[in-house]
């Protein structure tokens, strides 16, 4: 049965993090791992992920080793992922995903302690310590399996790793795109995965629009991923010609390091319409996860009532970033 024993972080000298996809949510797991370094000063950090989300962590000088693991792995695969979890050999496992795979990992790392979430069914019984976060902050739910362990939980902001061959990688892309030199970026990013989650196109183009006349230095950069080329021609096609351009089909790590970008004009992720009347400045901000350049989500029982989403979807987000 799993115990709330608490676990020395000063002696634990082998960490494993496990969080296989969802870009937006791997980077919630962020805090959680600058937590347990800080917690774990000697231990060295492994990261699992599957392919598709790797780049986002690779280069990041927090995880010792990335493990890059096959979303649909054949037995050999399989095999293959947990000799290189038991050769990694943790001394500890969080599990911020809890699926039956990940919890069969966790379990086959031979990590002695292993943290999860309870009211799992079977899964549950795999982990020896339980998470049980008192929050409504994704950052705050997965700091409880720091909390879990007795180790500190210290909050903080998701950071993301931007290196310099990324950041030179951006910036010779930008330039291709032909931007005024003296340009003021904001970027607007209309695709999301789930139906609940999207905001409608227009909104984006009138927030678009608001700012562009706000700002004369404006220019709106529309961004998508794979399969979302249609929806940001769409928004991108309703502002000003030579003020708006598109970007989609760049790799995670352009795209991330686009976000700290300081040339040719500072970068503003923007996703929400201002209330006040104030005019938009644009600033420098912190590298931030893709997902922040969308709407926030909406609140979970949005996706079990269809009512709820649709009449959310055309709302103004509480959200304003300045």
């Amino acid at each position: 049965m799993p115990t709330a024993r608490p676990l020395d972080p000063t002696r634990v000298e082998r960490l494993l993090l496990v969080r296989p996809r969802f870009l937006g949510d791997i980077c919630l797991t962020l805090p959680a791992l600058d937590a347990a370094r800080r917690a774990a000063p000697r231990a060295r950090v492994a990261y699992l992920v599957e392919r598709e989300a790797a780049p986002l962590l690779e280069g990041d000088p927090r995880v010792d080793e990335l493990i890059v693991a096959e979303r649909h792995a054949g037995p050999r695969a399989a095999a293959a992922l947990v000799r290189r979890l038991r050769r990694f050999a943790p001394e500890v496992a969080f599990d911020f995903f809890c699926n039956p795979r990940t919890a069969l990992l966790s379990f086959l790392s031979g990590a002695r302690a292993r943290v999860g979430y309870p009211h799992k069914g079977w899964r549950s019984a795999l982990y020896t310590h339980h998470a049980r976060p008192r929050t409504l902050s994704a950052v705050g739910f997965h700091l409880a399996s720091l909390a879990a362990l007795g180790w500190p939980a210290d909050g903080g902001t998701p950071r993301l790793h931007v290196g310099e061959t990324a950041r030179a990688d951006a910036a010779r892309a930008l330039a291709e795109l032909g931007l005024p030199a003296d340009a003021r970026l904001v970027g607007f990013h209309p695709g999301a995965r789930w139906p609940t989650r999207r905001w409608d196109p227009g909104n984006y183009a009138a927030l678009a629009q608001r700012y562009l006349a706000a700002e004369p230095r404006g220019v709106a950069l529309v961004t998508g991923g794979p399969g979302e080329e249609e929806l940001v021609r769409a928004v991108a096609a309703r502002l000003p010609a030579g003020r708006a351009f598109t970007i989609t089909g760049w790799p995670i790590a352009r795209f991330v390091a686009l976000q700290a970008e300081e040339s040719p004009g500072d970068v503003l992720p923007l996703s929400a319409l201002p209330r006040a009347p104030r005019p938009l400045r644009a600033r420098r901000v912190q590298p931030l996860p893709p997902r922040h350049l969308r709407r926030p989500a909406l609140p979970r029982a949005a996706h079990r009532r269809g009512g709820v989403g649709a009449a959310r979807r055309d709302a103004v987000p509480s959200r304003v970033t300045r």
